[in-house]
């Protein structure tokens, strides 16, 4: 009992904690405002009925009537607009920036998450779900605290009005509110399920609507019968969202159809009891009534805000256990290490020495994987789609850990270095083009921050003016339409030479290149390669390659096969043996010439 206990308020904390971090002064002012100004006003409001109304019984001057009526009405809307002022202008700001810093945190921790947490479906769950609630679960149980000073002193206004002339009232609507909230417990652990069940059932019309929006999957939607296909898939999600509901409303909807019946009930009793045994037929009393009236109505929506908080911090923590399993998702890669080696300034020697690596849930393997590039060689790796081509460069860069071996630069373990460091230190073109909805600028100096002369030094030299001129010389045009109309869009080959741009804006220890010209035709293909082999680049190279004559100048090439490496050669040297570099070559210049 003891852990439970402690383990909700962990995930109280674990919720709040932004809130201290980025809004110490937020959580006093609404707190503040809570326990002072919203009480005041509903005190006021149940007050003035009965002054009224005891003054116009008393026969009291038609002047005095208007007056008690207008100081009391001008006390509550001094409190109500100064409460309006305090939200309008520093609470709702304050909170909209506490939700962009917690959703930044979510972001940022995605960011320092091991890559390796991006093959499991359950990731993205707990990732979306934590994207999309942690900022409102954290908002919920910051106003928990208010809330219950709020409810504390609204209930000792009200119940010093009660509990002189109605004590036995005061029982009747504290009985209601217990009921109300011990017939909702039940359904806070199915609406917390309900909730993660829901993110994941959203996630196929989110991808859907992604590429419905997206200009790249537009021709393929409209050309072939996969746009149906899609159509398709948002039927079966939204039949799968409505099974998900339809036993969600199985579980909760008894619990919900009786505490709506509480309220009624809970009034009815409150009128038979000030009829009957407060003013017994007392006309003189009718003041007292509305006082009573609206004092009961106060205290029974405080007790039942305050029993709504305790509900809804319940509902928190089963939420906040959720997104914190996100946040406790155990990195060992990307999280920053102390006493880590910096990256080296000089070309890096590379060596895999007894390399084994599998994926999870995949019979692809590497095993006993032995391969050494000397600083400043450039080799080519060639194979089949498959084949543990792309594996080594993610190994390389560290997104992986091996299962035996070691990945060695420059004579120590990669796992010795800051990663970030050797990274940033090893310039990258993916085969799978992703520019970024950032400015052309942005775009080119994702590596190395440059002049604005060297970047049009670079554009010229890798033929991306037709680039600049879309963006009609300006260098801070966004590559992008997603958040402006004044964006532009790239083709294919201009986005892949606008990739390879990045790895001229400064030194590298490394090179990977993996199918960097795969989208360009071949003259275009023929003048990017001798600009990334030119005499200035002495950076260590790997090349990954399916087109083979782009390889041939390589110092060495190696042929992989099944994650091992079958051949190594010149490209002379494997002309020459006669194997699998041998058929692959002549199969591709067969193609050529047909």
């Amino acid at each position: 009992m003891k852990d439970k206990k402690q383990s909700k308020v962990k995930y109280i904390l674990f919720l709040l904690r932004p809130y201290w971090k980025y809004g110490k002064g937020y959580m006093l002012t609404v707190i503040l405002m809570s326990t002072l100004l919203q009480p005041v006003s509903a005190y006021l409001t149940a007050l003035l009925p009965q002054k009224a109304i005891d003054a116009v019984m008393n026969d009291s001057p038609r002047k005095e009537v208007i007056t008690i009526i207008v100081l009391f009405s001008l006390f509550i809307v001094i409190v109500a607009a100064l409460e309006k002022v305090i939200q309008m202008a520093y609470t709702q700001m304050n909170l909209v920036k506490i939700s962009n810093k917690i959703k930044n945190d979510v972001n940022e921790k995605a960011l320092q998450t091991d890559y390796k947490y991006y093959d499991s479906p359950d990731f993205f769950v707990r990732f979306t779900f934590a994207q999309e609630t942690y900022p409102i679960h954290a908002q919920n149980v910051m106003m928990f605290l208010p809330d219950i000073l709020r409810g504390i002193a609204t209930m000792i206004a009200m119940i010093a009005i009660i509990v002189t002339v109605g004590p036995v009232l005061l029982g009747i609507t504290v009985f209601f509110v217990i009921l109300n909230a011990i017939v909702g417990i039940p359904a806070i652990k199915p609406t917390a399920d309900y909730n993660v069940s829901l993110t994941d059932a959203w996630r196929p019309l989110d991808y859907i609507s992604r590429m419905l929006i997206t200009k790249e999957n537009a021709a393929e939607l409209r050309s072939s019968g996969a746009g149906q296909k899609l159509l398709h898939t948002i039927n079966a999600a939204m039949a799968n969202f409505q099974k998900i509901y339809k036993r969600y409303i199985k579980k909760v909807a008894p619990f919900y159809l009786l505490q709506g019946a509480i309220s009624p009930v809970q009034a009815a009793c409150i009128l038979v009891y000030v009829i009957f045994f407060v003013i017994a037929g007392d006309k003189s009393q009718i003041g007292l009534y509305a006082s009573l009236t609206i004092a009961s109505t106060a205290l029974a929506d405080s007790l039942n805000d305050a029993a709504g908080s305790i509900m809804q911090m319940l509902q928190c923590i089963a939420n906040g256990e959720k997104v914190a399993e996100f946040f406790e998702a155990d990195s060992e890669i990307e999280p920053v290490k102390e006493n880590a080696l910096p990256a080296p300034e000089e070309n890096y020697e590379v060596e895999f020495k007894n390399v084994s690596f599998g994926y999870e849930n995949t019979a692809f393997a590497i095993k006993d994987l032995n391969l050494h590039i000397n600083p400043g060689q450039r080799i080519a790796i060639v194979g089949e789609n498959g084949a543990g081509k792309t594996t080594l460069t993610k190994l390389l860069l560290r997104l992986y850990d091996v299962n035996n071996g070691s990945v060695l630069i420059n004579g120590r373990d990669i796992k010795e270095y800051d990663i970030h460091q050797l990274r940033l230190h090893t310039g990258v073109v993916f085969q799978d083009i992703r520019i970024l909805a950032m400015s052309l600028r942005d775009n080119l100096t994702a590596y190395h921050n440059v002049s604005d002369e060297k970047l049009l030094e670079i554009i010229e030299k890798l033929d991306l003016g037709d680039i600049l001129k879309k963006a009609d010389g300006n260098l801070d045009t966004m590559i992008s339409r997603e958040f402006t109309e004044d964006g532009i869009a790239l083709s294919g080959g201009e986005a892949q030479k606008l990739m390879i741009a990045r790895l001229f804006t400064g030194s590298f220890g490394l090179l990977i290149l993996d199918e960097p010209s795969s989208a360009l035709d071949p003259l275009a293909e023929a003048r990017l390669m001798n600009n990334l082999l030119d005499v200035s680049n002495t950076a260590t190279t790997i090349m990954i390659a399916h087109r083979l004559s782009t390889v041939r100048n390589f110092d060495v090439i190696h042929h992989i096969e099944n994650g091992k490496i079958i051949e190594s050669g010149t490209h002379e040297e494997l002309m020459a043996a006669k194997g699998k570099y041998y058929e692959m070559f002549v199969s591709q210049g067969e193609n050529y010439k047909q």
